[in-house]
C-alpha cells in the first residue's frame, strides 16, 4: 500500500477532484481531468485555433493579387509566415499541459512537479530538491468557493509554484501527508 493509503484517506475518503495513484519513488497525486474540464476545452480550442491559423498562410495564397498593397508576392509570404508561426505558438501552448502532478520520492528527497495533457501524458516536470524549498502551504485566496492550491515557494525568492488545485479538503490532506513524508525523509 502507499503513502496514501497508510494515512487511511484512499479508503476512508472520497476523492473528488485529486487523484491520488501509487508510485515506485513514494507516491504521486494528480488533478482529476473531469475537475478541470476547461482546462480540457481550451486546450482544444487553442489547438483548432493553431490549425486555422496554419491553413490560413495556406488559403490566402489562393486570394487575388488585388486584394494585397504593394507588392502581392511579399504580402502574401510575410503573411504566411505571421499566421504559421501563430498557429504553430497556439497550438504548441494548447499541448504543453494544463493539469497539475505532484511526485515525492522520499530516497532522493525530491519533488516532481509535472504538467499532463488532456491525456494524460507528462508534458514537462521540473524536480525540486527539499533543500532548495522553503515551505509547502496551502492557499485559499485566490481560489472559487471551497476550492485551494498547495503552493510551493522556493528559497531562491522566485515566484510560488502552484503544484495542485482541488477541493480545500483533499488539498489540505495532500499537504499533510506531504509535511509528514518529508518529515520522515528529513530525520532517516
Amino acid at each position: 500500500m502507499h503513502a496514501l493509503g497508510q494515512l487511511g484517506t484512499i479508503d476512508d475518503y472520497h476523492w473528488d477532484t485529486l487523484q491520488p495513484r501509487p508510485s515506485h519513488a513514494g507516491y504521486c497525486v494528480r488533478e482529476t481531468a473531469g475537475e478541470f474540464r476547461h482546462s480540457s476545452i481550451k486546450e482544444a480550442l487553442l489547438r483548432f485555433i493553431g490549425v486555422m491559423f496554419v491553413l490560413s498562410a495556406l488559403v490566402q495564397w489562393t486570394f487575388p493579387d488585388a486584394n494585397f498593397v504593394g507588392d502581392p508576392m511579399m504580402s502574401k509570404s510575410l503573411l504566411s509566415i505571421a499566421f504559421a508561426l501563430i498557429g504553430m505558438a497556439a497550438y504548441r501552448f494548447a499541448m504543453k499541459g494544463h493539469r497539475a502532478e505532484i511526485r515525492f520520492d522520499g530516497k532522493s528527497r525530491t519533488i516532481v512537479l509535472c504538467a499532463l495533457n488532456r491525456r494524460d501524458q507528462q508534458k514537462g516536470a521540473r524536480k525540486l530538491p527539499l533543500r532548495d524549498i522553503t515551505s509547502i502551504y496551502v492557499r485559499r485566496t485566490d481560489m472559487a468557493a471551497g476550492k485551494a492550491a498547495l503552493r510551493i515557494r522556493l528559497k531562491s525568492g522566485g515566484a510560488e509554484l502552484t503544484a495542485l488545485r482541488g477541493d480545500l479538503a483533499e488539498v489540505e490532506a495532500v499537504h499533510a501527508l506531504l509535511c509528514s513524508k518529508i518529515r520522515k525523509a528529513q530525520q532517516g
